[in-house]
């Protein structure tokens, strides 16, 4: 991230508004970071006095909110991201309470698929602070990618930190097939790396063709934070074919790293207060 990131917050007027708005905050406040607010609808005097007494209760003065137009919420979120390069994009998802899963709805998939910077999805956020943070990061076993989350993982400071290595025979194929060392170290060397901010760490590998099992174990240890780095293709975020399902079901706080090559900035209309 940058030396002053800046984040900004996905807001509607929904039942877990407040919450939303205190989950970012307080990632914002850990990072340092200027916080701002996205809404995808016209702006009104209610609704600014609404995001006003939410922001005096979180202690701040004042928050740039930002009044996004397009054909539908979710393009209006993306263009927005777009234009103003934000460091980190935050949005809440809320489930249905009958839900076994956290299954994802169309906004939230396209802001998965398509928002230009990194990603934090919030599933059910609360106000009450985390205690005893724990945080999963979620690597491929034979070409663990993680670099991108240290910093994140440096800000949280969490008590424990899990490293769920997915194993495939097709990652390991390809892994063999390319003759290329691992980029950023062995599963080993991340422990080692990583015992600066924590000296509880665990290492799971997992076998797996589908990657759903790896779904389940999220679930049941139920981790606050799941770290994972993304590519880009295409104008689009891809995942290990193992790791499709996080489009459609969010098991906890999710943190996506990864964006797209800086080219040319886009243009959309915006209006700020």
């Amino acid at each position: 991230m940058t030396s002053e990131p800046h984040f900004a917050v996905a807001s509607a007027f929904s039942p877990r508004f407040n919450a939303v708005l205190v989950e970012a905050d307080r990632v914002a406040r850990l990072f340092g970071a200027r916080l701002s607010v996205l809404h995808a609808g016209e702006r009104s005097d209610d609704k600014v006095n609404l995001f006003r007494e939410s922001f005096a209760g979180l202690g701040r003065e004042e928050i740039d909110i930002y009044w996004c137009e397009g054909a539908t919420p979710a393009e209006a979120l993306v263009d927005a991201a777009a234009s103003e390069y934000f460091d980190l994009f935050i949005a809440g998802t809320i489930g249905r309470p009958e839900d076994l899963r956290n299954f994802t709805g169309a906004i939230v998939r396209e802001l998965f698929t398509r928002t230009p910077c990194d990603l934090l999805l919030i599933p059910n956020p609360e106000e009450k602070p985390i205690e005893n943070l724990n945080a999963c990061l979620l690597v491929e076993a034979y070409s663990p990618r993680w670099r991108a989350a240290k910093d994140t993982l440096r800000a949280l400071k969490p008590a424990k930190i899990s490293i769920l290595a997915a194993d495939s025979p097709f990652a390991q194929a390809r892994h063999s097939g390319s003759g290329k060392p691992d980029v950023d170290g062995t599963l080993d060397e991340i422990c080692e790396d990583l015992a600066e901010i924590t000296e509880e760490i665990d290492v799971r590998r997992v076998r797996s063709n589908t990657g759903f099992i790896l779904c389940d174990i999220i679930q049941e240890t139920a981790p606050d934070f799941l770290l994972v780095e993304s590519e880009w293709k295409n104008r689009q975020r891809v995942l290990p074919s193992h790791l499709g399902w996080l489009e459609q079901v969010i098991p906890s706080r999710l943190f996506l790293f990864g964006k797209p090559p800086r080219g040319v900035k886009e243009t959309t209309t915006l209006i700020q207060t």
